[in-house]
């Protein structure tokens, strides 16, 4: 395990991981949302005994693909990081303009309720009802 980032080139190769991480993930997201559209086009056609199950596995597809959020946010919590070891290093001019464009994401967020980026990795939740990891776990532990 590397512990030292030298001329910035492990930042870089770290940067451009997750770009392509990134883009995979959009494309990915971008290909299931074309195919859903395409099959919701294709339900009109079909009678309503077909349809409803096919309409309710859409749903839960969709439902699926917020993930898409999440792992993005969380992608934007690894480049932070990565920003905050090669601080005092000398940023690369890619890393500035990330922090340029997240300023701007934060501001949005703050305008529609979020009080922080860190505060959406955990994906959306009312205010004062998160559940803990615990009571979580202790959810799935009861299915049994």
């Amino acid at each position: 395990m590397r512990t030292e980032i030298e001329d910035g080139t492990a930042a870089e190769r770290a940067w451009g991981e997750l770009d392509v991480i990134d883009g995979e993930l959009q494309s990915a997201f971008d290909r299931i949302l074309d195919s859903v559209e395409r099959i919701g086009a294709e339900l009109e056609t079909l009678d309503s005994a077909v349809a409803v199950p096919i309409e309710e596995a859409i749903s839960e597809l969709l439902e699926a693909s917020a993930v898409r959020d999440i792992v993005g946010q969380r992608l934007v919590a690894v480049r932070l990081a990565v920003d905050h070891l090669v601080a005092g290093r000398g940023k690369s001019e890619s890393s500035v303009e990330r922090n340029r464009d997240n300023t701007s994401k934060i501001g949005e967020k703050l305008e529609t309720g979020s009080t922080s980026e860190s505060g959406l990795l955990n994906g959306p939740q009312m205010p004062g009802k998160a559940k803990s990891q615990t009571e979580v776990d202790a959810l799935f532990d009861n299915l049994d």
